[in-house]
């Protein structure tokens, strides 16, 4: 067990590093890194692959990941986004969603299934937009600054939307996001009261927050949620604290140097090539209608909010990528037993195939459509 953690982080790092010197995320590489390291490889030449232990500690790292993503979304600036920013979000997620739902709908899949697949579609990740952006000197600008806001948005209402689609139950499912919401608002208001009392114990803040993230998502999965629902929304609590930024420099250094690299080699030890035979009709409609689903919904958003239908455009197509939490949502249906075994394979290699696709293709649109504020 050693000696498979201390390759996987080591592989995972080597070839993550490979991937960013020829400007690809990194994530790409760490799932490479796991590729290797599953079955298909590793297995064929009768060595052991990642095992029980690893795969409990990569679940620790989507714990920490959307932990993390709950710190830098913080309260505040949820509370500061402008309404140019709301209305496109809420156009991208249930546009993004429906078309989701609808090539599950298509493909002949049960609404259970198709909804899951709405989820998937949900996320963004938006790195590799800002990325191009920056080389652009383009991130400033009207353009810019509405991408950052409603991935802000998205990560929050994409994160609504699973709780409230995953949970067990209609009528129960939804009393339980009720109970969740009303503690998370309860302390929320706690947390704004004592957070500037100061305890001489050496890094409490640290070890609280831990600890935090832990117990709430334990308690979010307690309800029939998602785990990660309970990290994220931790996550928000504990922006309101003075110490936020530390907390997060403290958690991204546990999960970034640990955790959260053994999550992604663990999904690409996960993929199951003899899926890739299987999955022509499920990629020839989940790929297309996850990149199109984005640019229509962003796109529709931000000209009803006023910006030229260049500028909208070039908002959806920034939009477009999806990274570490189309990944988490995936493996999380997987392990809720949302897909059959069969389908599960089919559905994360088709997730890992889109993440792979819109960050390539991405820049060179957001290139060739972007022009820069009108």
């Amino acid at each position: 067990m050693l000696l498979e953690i201390g390759i996987a982080l080591l592989l995972a790092k080597v070839v993550g590093l490979a991937f960013e010197k020829i400007k690809q995320p990194a994530v790409i590489g760490e799932i490479l890194a796991g590729i290797m390291m599953g079955p298909f490889i590793a297995g064929y030449f009768g060595l052991n692959y990642l095992s029980d232990v690893t795969e409990g500690l990569a679940h620790i790292g989507i714990i920490l990941l959307l932990f993390i993503s709950g710190l830098e979304t913080g309260i505040d600036e949820l509370r500061a986004v402008g309404k140019n920013g709301f209305i496109t979000s809420l156009f991208d997620v249930s546009i993004a969603f429906f078309f989701g739902c609808l090539a599950g709908y298509i493909l002949g899949y049960d609404l259970k299934v198709s909804i899951a697949i709405g989820n998937i579609l949900v996320a963004t990740s938006v790195g590799i937009t800002v990325r191009t952006l920056m080389e652009m000197h383009a991130l400033h600008t009207k353009v810019g600054e509405l991408i950052l806001t409603v991935a802000v948005l998205d990560d929050v209402l994409g994160i609504i939307v699973l709780s409230i689609t995953l949970g067990h139950g209609a009528s129960s499912s939804l009393i339980k996001i009720t109970i969740f919401f009303i503690l998370f608002i309860i302390l929320l208001f706690l947390i704004d009261k004592i957070k500037e009392i100061k305890l001489h114990i050496p890094r409490f803040a640290l070890t609280l927050s831990l600890s935090f993230a832990l117990i709430f998502s334990a308690f979010a999965k307690s309800l029939g949620l998602a785990a990660i629902t309970g990290s994220f929304f931790a996550g928000l609590i504990f922006s309101k604290l003075p110490q936020r930024r530390r907390i997060t420099d403290f958690i991204r250094q546990i999960g970034e140097i640990f955790f959260i690299p053994l999550f992604f080699v663990w999904v690409g030890a996960s993929f199951d090539f003899s899926a890739i035979k299987e999955i022509g009709s499920l990629v020839a409609l989940f790929i297309p209608m996850a990149l199109i689903g984005k640019i229509i919904g962003c796109s529709a958003g931000a000209k009803i909010c006023g910006f030229t239908a260049r500028d909208a455009f070039a908002v959806g197509i920034g939009m477009m990528p999806r990274m570490e939490v189309a990944l988490v949502v995936v493996t999380t249906e997987i392990t809720m037993g949302i897909f059959n075994e069969t389908l599960a394979h089919q559905v994360l290699a088709s997730t890992i195939l889109l993440v792979i696709i819109s960050s390539f293709i991405t820049p060179i649109l957001l290139k060739m459509v972007y022009k820069g504020e009108s």
